[in-house]
């Protein structure tokens, strides 16, 4: 079942833990609902996207 209306706090829950495993489709389709509402819950998804790059370029960097 598609929880439409989701808060802050589950969005926040529900990217991260998409930083682990592939979310089903109704919390993909949630979050992204959400994230089309609330501005805050976007550049919080931008932040975690940089730092994910960050890192990558990073742990490249040092393998160099």
């Amino acid at each position: 079942m598609i929880k439409l209306k989701i808060t802050c706090r589950e969005a926040t829950r529900i990217l991260l833990n998409g930083e682990d495993r592939t979310l089903p489709l109704a919390e993909r389709l949630s979050l992204r609902l959400h994230q089309r509402a609330c501005g805050n819950c976007r550049r919080f998804a931008r932040q975690v996207a940089l730092m994910r790059q960050a890192s990558a370029r990073w742990r490249h960097y040092s393998e160099d």
